[in-house]
């Protein structure tokens, strides 16, 4: 089964603490996600919350292969989610 990586809260504050000393990091230094297109995006500053998801397996109708994702709790039935509910940090940037 293909399952993709998470960045933990933890990898976070290790990457962020390498910050501390640089002048040029500031409290208003921005943040923008990379979507792989010509420009990145801007967040959001409410754009983080702690919500509830669960995982799920879906199969490539074609090769048959497994690819694991997670989904929101209120989706999570429709993606027919499974094991443990866990908290998780989503940065929600709806356009």
């Amino acid at each position: 089964m293909n399952q993709p990586e998470n960045l933990t809260v933890g990898e976070l504050r290790k990457f962020l603490a390498q910050f501390t000393d640089d002048s040029e990091i500031t409290d208003d230094t921005k943040i923008f996600l990379d979507t792989g297109w010509d420009s990145i995006q801007e967040i959001n500053p409410d754009a983080l919350s702690i919500e509830e998801a669960q995982a799920f397996k879906i199969e490539d109708p074609l090769t048959h292969e497994l690819f694991g994702g997670y989904s929101l709790l209120e989706k999570a039935e429709k993606m027919k989610g499974e094991g443990p509910v866990e908290k998780v940090l989503v940065i929600r940037n709806l356009y």
